[in-house]
């Protein structure tokens, strides 16, 4: 009886200390990939990408927004000058939307790019 106790408890001891060494292990790994993940560089880099993004997305809902404005003011203010442009460069009223959307996008990409540039200063 006596060796079967001392080889159940040497099996519970060697059991025991493989599951620290586990433990230990796997902590240790997941150390190393937290560190990776929170890296100060990746970390910013991600941060800076997802910026540029949203940016990008937001100044196309702008740039819409905006075309879709002047579009109006046009067509309001000066419709005898708004067909002949139309019919002789963009053929239909959704190009000159499209073209309008372009370049009010470009410009709200502009204006957010000086002011990035001021700012670092």
């Amino acid at each position: 009886m006596a060796v079967g106790e001392i080889f159940k408890q040497l099996e519970k001891q060697t059991e025991q200390d493989l599951l620290r060494r586990a433990n230990r292990i796997t902590y240790q790994a997941q150390s190393k990939f937290y560190e990776n993940l929170s890296d100060s560089k990746s970390l910013l880099r991600k941060k800076v990408i997802a910026r540029e993004v949203i940016w990008f997305f937001a100044s196309v809902a702008i740039g819409f927004l905006m075309g879709y404005l002047f579009y109006e003011i046009f067509t309001t203010w000066f419709p005898e000058i708004k067909t002949p442009l139309i019919k002789q460069f963009l053929q239909t009223n959704a190009n000159f939307l499209y073209f309008l959307s372009a370049l009010s996008f470009i410009g709200v990409y502009i204006c957010r790019a000086t002011v990035w540039a001021l700012s670092q200063f």
